[in-house]
């Protein structure tokens, strides 16, 4: 199929009110962050009662992994680069917004947005994205038009979890060998972001009574000398800057301290710090940097740990997926694309050491993003929806 044939077939069978109707039925369903993470029931019950049924109905039969992910393979005619779409089925918890799955349909002008928007959390972030992508999947399906290279989608069970472990899983498991990979995204062309690696820093004291705080070793004064030796770490912990993404950053993210009873010095306490990663950055050596700065806390004894860890990503405007992805924008929108860059952590640094060239896209409105009002520009679902069915259809 060439570019004006694909272009054809997407004007004619692509529709503004179903893909709507589909937004509004995603932001409908509940499937928010919870304490359980990827085996949060509302999120496993979005992709197996929401996102699988509709690829069925559009003769795509998708599988399930013993994680809850969605994989669906759609096998290509030709040896086009092969192409993977991964989107999230969680969200934010609700926090203080109203009327969170509403899915009302609103005046976007209040925000700023041009037309129609839908209103409830992860409307921006996840649900727009994942609606456009499986939009594009259902055309493809539904048109039975032979691919000209294999494409693959994703719903992940992750969205806000911080880590790769689902997405890692959802690839191993589908035995996913794709060329170029689209993780949701904003509308411009995301080309790079920053990774992260969470640092854990536990103090170790001595527990006493408080009215005989002399007899023990009060781990939150510990913590107190960590974060005086930390500051002239924070929050620019190193010099090396990037031209877009700027200096990484170290942050304090949260402290807590043991054991839980009144009245008692404590002997224990955990100090959660998040540290950015520019492309190229090793984590071994951030650990390394904080564990220098700490130093010895005689008679404090103090543990350094790394937890969840992302990839920092970043590939060029050359890479084929990229002008590949800029060609659709041009075609189907009738413009040139933009491009940015995130201090966000996400899964395309994985794609990328995995060897899948992989930039974010989507419907993305990052400045709602976990606020009181989340909502998305239909329209620019709508617009994404038309990018992703023109990638399927003519690379």
């Amino acid at each position: 199929m060439n570019p004006e044939e694909a272009k054809r077939l997407i004007e004619e069978k692509l529709r503004y009110e179903e893909v709507k109707k589909l937004l509004i039925k995603l932001v409908q369903t509940p499937s928010p962050q919870t304490e359980l993470l990827e085996k949060e029931p509302q999120v496993l019950s979005l992709i197996r009662e929401q996102v699988k049924p509709e690829l069925q109905k559009s003769g795509i039969e998708p599988v399930i992994d013993d994680q809850g992910n969605l994989l669906a393979h759609i096998k290509g005619k030709g040896s086009a680069c092969s192409l993977l779409l991964v989107g999230y089925a969680m969200n934010a918890a609700p926090s203080t917004m109203q009327n969170p799955y509403s899915g009302a349909v609103v005046d976007g002008a209040p925000y700023g947005l041009k037309g129609e928007c839908v209103w409830g959390r992860g409307a921006c972030e996840q649900k727009g994205s994942l609606t456009a992508m499986l939009s594009a999947l259902k055309l493809v399906g539904e048109s039975r038009t032979e691919l000209p290279g294999d494409l693959y989608f994703v719903t992940s069970a992750a969205g806000e979890t911080g880590r790769h472990d689902s997405i890692a899983h959802a690839l191993d498991y589908g035995k996913v060998r794709a060329d170029w990979g689209i993780i949701d995204g904003p509308p411009e062309i995301q080309l790079g972001n920053k990774g992260r690696v969470d640092i854990l820093v536990t103090v170790k004291g001595k527990a006493s009574h408080s009215s005989r705080p002399w007899e023990g070793i009060n781990a939150v004064d510990g913590a107190a000398k960590v974060f005086h030796r930390l500051q002239p770490l924070m929050p620019y912990p190193a010099e090396r800057s990037h031209p877009e993404l700027g200096k990484v950053s170290l942050a304090a993210m949260s402290i807590e301290s043991f054991p839980k009873a009144t009245h008692t010095i404590q002997s224990e306490c955990r100090i959660l710090f998040d540290r950015r990663l520019l492309p190229g950055d090793d984590p071994a050596e951030a650990l390394r940097q904080l564990e220098a700065a700490i130093g010895d806390m005689d008679p404090f004894k103090v543990e350094v740990q790394r937890r969840d860890f992302m990839y920092p990503s970043e590939v060029s405007k050359e890479a084929s997926v990229v002008k590949a992805l800029a060609q659709a924008i041009r075609l189907m929108l009738g413009r040139e694309a933009g491009y940015s860059y995130s201090t966000a952590a996400n899964d395309t640094g994985l794609l990328n050491v995995k060897g899948i060239e992989a930039v974010n896209y989507g419907s993305r409105a990052i400045r709602f993003q976990h606020t009181d009002h989340d909502l998305v520009s239909v329209q620019s679902v709508f617009d994404a929806a038309k990018v992703f069915a023109f990638l399927a259809l003519e690379r």
